[in-house]
């Protein structure tokens, strides 16, 4: 490491391309917040990815199949519908041998961009960390047929690598492969998922606005809280759903439900404080970090939930996986709870959830990276 006391630590996060996925959107946080911290940090991306969807005041240095370095204006082609797997990689770990020695701390932050990291960087001084966002053979054996073996395959690989590791929960360390010894979640920005000024009130039974982030995957279990509004909707004639994105079962649609389509941090936020409970009912990787979970309790909004960080049954309403019959419970019990015990359960997640707030995890981060 070449970071004195007074010399801002240099880190480079190659990825393939900027994407619209939970994952980038970390990255593009904690580079910007690294970045006000006074650290100089780049990422490395192949030529023919598209605009960083999350905006980022952090650097981009651009690499071709070759792994030479071109500028923004020397950029040229696009990603074709197959076969770009290896001139990605393959020129991603020339760029790294390449240029980064120039850094203190490369970071691999997906199963994929490991073993490039690892080669490119063999033989330099610079330190080699991979942030383990999410277990990544869970999400790969969802899938069937060749490619979902040879990508368990090479996450499971990317494991054994000698980097230092940090998963962004502790379900993850020391699982199944991962080495993880420390843990750092994904943040939430809480100027902007702010608290609300005051708690939902269920004055009248059952006026109450049900909210989700709509979602296809099966795993996210979205189908669980539309079948729970739908036996809710029959006995409560004031109850609503308003859905995040849209992104619904093809086919669902019921006439008490809005989709909104939030652009950007502050319309979302604004999303979380205009309903009055958030229901995020994933199956799987309980225990993990979920942005629903998160940002609605930032938010001070009542969150009902499968059990993601940092739900408890002090702060949240937790239900089973795959039940929409315990959610409708939950919303009852929520109908019926005292105006004393709701702000004493949000209250306490408010103060929970101000320990992954950006202005507390960055630092934290950018320290471990530095003397780990």
């Amino acid at each position: 490491m070449t970071t004195a006391t007074n010399t801002p630590p240099r880190i480079l996060i190659p990825i393939s391309s900027f994407g619209n996925s939970g994952g980038y959107r970390v990255l593009s946080e904690l580079a910007n917040h690294w970045t006000d911290l006074g650290a100089r940090v780049d990422f490395l991306v192949d030529q023919r990815t598209t605009a960083p969807y999350f905006p980022t005041r952090a650097g981009i240095r651009y690499f071709d199949t070759r792994g030479s370095e071109v500028s923004e204006s020397e950029r040229k082609g696009s990603f074709s519908a197959s076969n770009n797997a290896w001139s990605i990689y393959a020129g991603m770990t020339r760029a790294i041998a390449s240029i980064g020695r120039r850094y203190d701390v490369i970071i691999a932050n997906q199963s994929l961009t490991a073993l490039p990291v690892f080669l490119g960087s063999r033989g330099q001084a610079t330190k080699r960390i991979y942030y383990v966002q999410a277990y990544e053979p869970e999400y790969y054996a969802l899938e069937k047929g060749v490619k979902s073996v040879i990508l368990r395959l090479l996450s499971w690989l990317s494991y054994k690598l000698p980097m230092l590791q940090i998963a962004n929960a502790p379900i993850y360390m020391r699982y199944k492969g991962i080495r993880a010894a420390e843990w750092m979640p994904p943040g939430v920005d809480g100027h902007i998922f702010y608290q609300r000024r005051e708690i939902p009130r269920f004055d009248h039974r059952g006026a109450l606005i049900l909210g989700v982030i709509g979602r296809r995957e099966p795993a996210k279990g979205i189908i669980y809280a539309l079948q729970a509004f739908e036996e809710l909707a029959k006995r409560h004639e004031n109850m609503r759903l308003k859905v995040a994105f849209g992104n619904l079962p093809e086919g669902w649609s019921h006439p008490r439900c809005e989709v909104v389509h939030p652009k950007g941090d502050r319309e979302l936020a604004d999303f979380y404080r205009s309903v009055d409970v958030i229901v995020a009912p994933g199956t799987v990787q309980l225990g993990a970090c979920h942005y629903p979970v998160l940002e609605g309790m930032s938010c001070g909004t009542p969150v009902i939930t499968t059990g993601y960080l940092p739900a408890n049954d002090q702060n949240a309403w937790l239900v089973p996986v795959r039940d929409s019959h315990a959610i409708v419970d939950k919303v009852e019990e929520l109908l019926q709870a005292s105006h004393s015990t709701l702000a004493a359960k949000i209250e306490t997640a408010c103060k929970d959830v101000s320990h992954f707030h950006w202005s507390v995890v960055a630092p934290r981060f950018l320290s471990l990276m530095i003397s780990g």
